[in-house]
């Protein structure tokens, strides 16, 4: 028999944003009292084993893609024919399960941004230390990776972005703080300086290449007449830079030792 999870288990190990993502080791059970914890956030939970093979159920039967989620393999065809395909030549690739297009489509572009995003999280959670006047730190920088995984789980399955929260800090609260931290946090904004140090340098390129991949969002979500076609999407990415510009101006003061009460940042 695996492990059991407990809810003081999962809270030790994650901040349990809303709408997050989290993986387990394949075998572990949930206690009811952690089943109920994860239920009430929508934490989507994933078990993986040794092997690095995901897992829809703690039992290893029901095997997804890690990305999508799906685990139905499904005849590839192409966008402008509708003709299947048997060999993929290098110029194109998978737009969905199913369908094929161009490499130079805007949407593969958006992917390649949020790819390079994505793989910049990773790499400031691998140099990132906590501060002991906020251990927590951490744990919000994973929740920034695991939104930026919705985003692109969203832009290839066509499924709603769940949104963003990083902690206890919802999209409202992390909008308000990004725009006026003097009055949350009891510091002025932040411009990029070498003073700062390296690891607010880090989630500040992080912050950069979130802005960019929401500039290629509006590229392909945004037609002519100003209709926007994936609104969940655009909220998304802007409201994933405020964020991670708040996990600066936190960082940077817990490197002072200094730290902000959770009753002060309510918006």
């Amino acid at each position: 028999m695996g492990q059991y999870i407990t809810e003081t288990w999962l809270r030790e190990r994650f901040s349990l944003g809303h709408g997050t993502e989290i993986r387990l080791p394949a075998g572990s059970r949930l206690t009811p009292a952690a089943q109920g914890l994860l239920n009430g956030r929508k934490i989507t939970v994933r078990y993986t084993d040794e092997s690095g093979r995901v897992f829809l159920d703690e039992t290893g039967s029901k095997r997804v893609n890690p990305l999508t989620g799906g685990n139905e393999r499904q005849t590839s065809s192409c966008l402008m024919c509708r003709q299947p395909i048997q060999k993929k030549p290098d110029t194109l690739t998978h737009l969905d399960a199913s369908t094929l297009i161009s490499k130079n489509d805007p949407r593969l572009k958006l992917r390649g941004k949020l790819d390079s995003a994505i793989a910049q999280a990773v790499l400031v959670q691998t140099e990132f230390v906590p501060q002991d006047a906020c251990p927590t730190l951490a744990l919000w920088l994973a929740d920034i990776r695991s939104a930026l995984g919705n985003v692109l789980k969203s832009e290839v399955t066509g499924g709603q972005m769940p949104a963003i929260a990083m902690g206890d800090l919802d999209e409202e609260t992390i909008h308000a703080i990004s725009h006026n931290p003097l009055k949350y946090l009891g510091h002025d904004h932040l411009l990029p300086l070498v003073e700062h140090g390296a690891q607010v340098a880090r989630l500040n390129l992080l912050r950069a290449l979130i802005r960019e991949a929401e500039l290629y969002a509006a590229d392909v979500y945004i037609a002519r007449d100003f209709t926007v076609t994936r609104p969940d999407i655009m909220q998304g990415l802007n409201r994933l830079s405020s964020a991670v510009y708040v996990l600066m101006l936190l960082t940077y003061l817990a490197e002072q030792g200094k730290t902000v009460p959770p009753e002060r940042m309510k918006a």
